[in-house]
């Protein structure tokens, strides 16, 4: 735990820990309560980096129940990360409601320990919050009550890192004095960019967009385009293509540049269908439904450990009832026993085998009707089946596969809909894997659906090779099994 603990606290990503299960398991017998709170934090961390948010945030919820916050000993700081954690988790899955009621309880922590700082840095994180719920009265309060406090104490990286959300505010008033003074004084005193105003950290350089869009307020579009290249420089997030293509298309329609809006309309649009189709749905889902039953998930972990414990007891009780037998039975006559049960098992295996013959002849009759029977059984399944594959959602996705292009969300969700209700065993089965990812499953979905890999790699906008390399790593999760030739048969037997 030492180890796991070290690398977590350099920010090593932790997806590749493969024994904290033992740990865990260690410390659930040996460790005491603050032990056992630090094992699930971490665990949970294995998992946050593994992209298994709602495993993440139940090993999370477990370490709370185990701090005792009315104890002396209280481990208030790991309460914090806890907390931290998973609203950073809320955070990526755009689930403000819950985020914010966390971050509540992150800033209690620090009042309950006098972290006044700790506190300030838990309610500034609620600007994303209310940001998200579109409450910019309450952003523009936090921000400025989180910048004041900031230079009162004299940090003036964190005063000014603050100053972003403040930014956009005072473009939307059309205030473009106190809009470019927080630019500078984001510029020059967060330390979020270098001295020639380059990113130091992923992320900062959105900066560029609130930048640009100054420059087009006040019409510098030389400028503002500049800013807008800068931040296409970064495509790794898809919401830097996203805003920079939109900025593109401001500037080049306050130029009169007819070709150039079109160009970049239709990028905006592509990428804009991107990050729309990410955040679409299944995760928040996920996220929700085990926050719902997390509580009773907990009382449930409690009662298993209290059955151990149960298990044990009874076992070295059977264990000394079956020592205290075997004493009895060498005190008696056992000879005179064992020759009667000889003699009654023998006329048993007679009897017996008198029975099988009769069962055997039975089993051919039945054998021979239930051919007759599974025949046309099968005949009303191709039906059905023939009926299922020729709807209209699976032929337009048929039509789609073949000329390469991608279906809109709103296609996908038709799709979803009519697979749930036509093949609800298959659905409920596969939805039960906690692990797959949205990607593995509709690859899945669209193999029971008798699409070929390169068809899946067609509407999926993907290679084939890396279809191949998910399907490969399916059949191992789902079967158990390294045959990928096997793949599409055992889908299909999922009902």
């Amino acid at each position: 735990m030492i180890v796991a603990d070290f690398r977590n606290k350099l920010f090593y990503a932790m997806d590749t820990i493969n024994y904290m299960n033992d740990v865990l398991e260690y410390y659930a017998f040996y460790g005491n309560t603050g032990e056992k709170a630090w094992a699930n934090y971490l665990m949970g961390c294995v998992y946050r980096d593994k992209g298994n948010s709602p495993k993440a945030l139940l090993y999370y919820n477990e370490a709370v129940a185990k701090i005792d916050t009315t104890k002396s000993g209280c481990n208030f700081t790991l309460l914090s990360k806890v907390y931290g954690q998973m609203a950073d988790i809320y955070r990526l899955q755009r689930y403000p409601q819950m985020e914010s009621k966390i971050l509540d309880k992150k800033a209690l922590v620090a009042l309950m320990t006098n972290d006044t700082l700790g506190y300030v840095r838990a309610q500034e994180r609620k600007i994303s919050v209310f940001y998200q719920l579109g409450k910019m009265d309450s952003v523009y309060q936090i921000a400025t009550r989180a910048y004041r406090y900031y230079k009162k104490i004299g940090k003036d990286d964190y005063a000014a890192a603050t100053l972003i959300p403040l930014t956009e505010i005072y473009l939307k008033r059309k205030d473009y004095v106190k809009a470019k003074r927080t630019l500078d004084e984001y510029l020059a005193k967060s330390k979020l960019l270098d001295e020639k105003g380059e990113p130091l950290y992923p992320g900062t350089e959105y900066f560029y967009n609130y930048l640009g869009w100054y420059y087009i307020e006040v019409g510098q579009l030389d400028s503002a385009l500049c800013c807008y290249r800068k931040l296409l420089n970064n495509p790794s997030d898809i919401e830097n293509l996203e805003t920079g293509y939109k900025g593109l298309m401001s500037i080049y329609s306050h130029k009169g540049m007819v070709d150039s809006v079109v160009k970049y309309v239709r990028l905006y649009a592509d990428a804009n269908d991107t990050v729309n189709f990410r955040l679409s749905a299944k995760e928040v889902g996920k996220v929700q439904a085990l926050f719902d039953y997390s509580e009773s998930q907990k009382e449930a972990a409690r009662k298993a450990e209290e059955a151990k414990n149960v298990w044990k007891a009874l076992f070295m009780s059977l264990l000394m009832i079956v020592i205290l037998l075997l004493v009895i039975r060498k005190m008696k006559a056992r000879n005179q026993k064992i020759q009667t049960q000889y003699d009654y098992t023998k006329k048993e295996l007679v009897s017996t085998k008198k029975e099988s013959k009769l069962k055997d002849s039975k089993i051919v009759n039945l054998n021979g009707i239930l051919s007759i029977y599974k025949t046309n059984a099968n005949e009303e399944k191709w039906k059905k089946e023939n009926i299922f594959m020729e709807s209209k959602i699976i032929l337009a996705f048929q039509a789609y596969a073949n000329t390469g292009k991608q279906p809109t969300v709103s296609e996908w969700k038709d799709l979803q809909k009519l697979v749930e209700a036509s093949l609800p065993a298959f659905w409920q089965k596969l939805s039960s894997f906690e692990d797959i990812l949205d990607d593995e499953f509709t690859i899945c979905l669209l193999t029971r659906l008798s699409f070929m890999p390169s068809q899946i790699a067609n509407l999926l906008g993907a290679s084939k090779q890396s279809i191949t390399n998910k399907r490969k790593k399916l059949v191992q999760m789902l079967f158990k099994s390294d045959n990928i030739k096997k793949f599409d048969a055992l889908i299909k037997e999922m009902e």
